[in-house]
């Protein structure tokens, strides 16, 4: 409202009063006012600790040590991370990093928003360190988020191609376009606490809370990316939303105790196990994707907070959340 204001404003100084510098001057207002309303994201502290490690000698490893103390683990001597940084195979790994996240900027528009949200809508929230390196990790911990830090291994963000021996459903994640999703769910799951309780529908929910939250931190991100999914799977999901809804009903499978169920449907898997023909045409973990439509569902019918909503049972999520799909 107030640069519509503003440009018509303009527009009066301009058929009015041709008054050239005073056109100049409310101009100038005008942009100003826009670059202030914009969101004045801060900087992010990136440490690349891999290029620290594997360039420092002896003394500059001493400095790392009393620098880094969480990174390097005191029951280990220091001939161990000499032998680390002199490896020929760490050492690919970091000149391959080197190439591969060479113009890739960490401090991005899109990183800086996640935390910016999370900072608003977070209790006790605030900007982590974010600190680059090679390590061994698997793929459920190519990033680590602990509060104070946020740990990347650039060595699982090589691309899709990188990683011949991985199954194409987890390596088409580890690639750096990920990363700023990553970083969100990584965040989002250490404010949703899991419950003590074996059904089905428990772990749903949870999954649920954590996307919910992953969608508010990452909110102009696409569904595919934050559904851990492919563009096609994605749409053949959200056409298919009244079978899958109708497929969970009919087998009872919400108050369902059974752990295989959590495989079929909770794990990270290429596709969700029905048992039926249409499998492979669907997105693994569907049930971490049918959580978080129940749970959106409750939000958008119950005045709730998302405090609240983090600490609600998934009983009362569930049976409050009035989630049906037509056909």
């Amino acid at each position: 409202m107030f640069i519509d204001f503003m440009l018509n404003l303009i527009n009066y100084y301009t058929t009015k009063l041709m008054d050239y510098n005073k056109i100049y001057i409310v101009i100038f207002i005008v942009f100003f006012t826009i670059s202030c309303d914009n969101e004045n994201y801060y900087d992010i502290e990136i440490i690349r600790f891999e290029k620290k490690f594997y360039n420092s000698d002896e003394n500059e490893l001493d400095n790392l040590i009393l620098k880094y103390p969480f990174l390097f683990p005191s029951q280990f001597p220091k001939s161990i991370w000499i032998n680390k940084i002199n490896d020929s195979v760490e050492n690919d790994l970091y000149n391959y990093s080197l190439m591969e996240f060479k113009d890739y900027d960490f401090n991005s528009s899109k990183v800086k928003s996640i935390f910016n949200n999370a900072t608003n809508i977070l209790e006790n929230f605030k900007t982590p360190k974010l600190i680059t390196l090679i390590s061994k990790s698997d793929f459920n911990d190519r990033i680590i988020y602990t509060g104070p830090y946020l740990f990347v291994s650039l060595n699982l963000y090589f691309g899709s191609n990188y990683y011949e021996n991985t199954p194409n459903y987890l390596s088409q994640k580890m690639n750096k376009l990920f990363i700023p999703n990553d970083i969100a769910f990584n965040i989002s799951e250490k404010y949703v606490q899991g419950k003590d309780d074996r059904t089905l529908l428990s772990k749903m929910i949870q999954y649920g809370k954590i996307l919910y939250l992953n969608k508010l931190l990452n909110n102009e991100e696409e569904d595919w990316v934050i559904f851990n999914t492919s563009p096609n799977k994605m749409k053949w999901t959200n056409d298919n939303e009244f079978e899958i809804w109708s497929y969970f009903v009919e087998n009872e499978y919400f108050f369902n105790t059974n752990i295989d169920l959590r495989s079929r449907f909770i794990s990270l898997s290429p596709y969700s196990k029905f048992n039926l023909d249409i499998d492979k045409e669907s997105p693994g973990a569907i049930g971490r994707w049918l959580g978080y439509k129940i749970v959106n569902s409750y939000m958008n019918n119950n005045k709730a907070s998302l405090n609240e909503l983090l600490d609600l049972d998934h009983y009362t999520i569930f049976k409050n959340s009035k989630y049906k799909p037509f056909k």
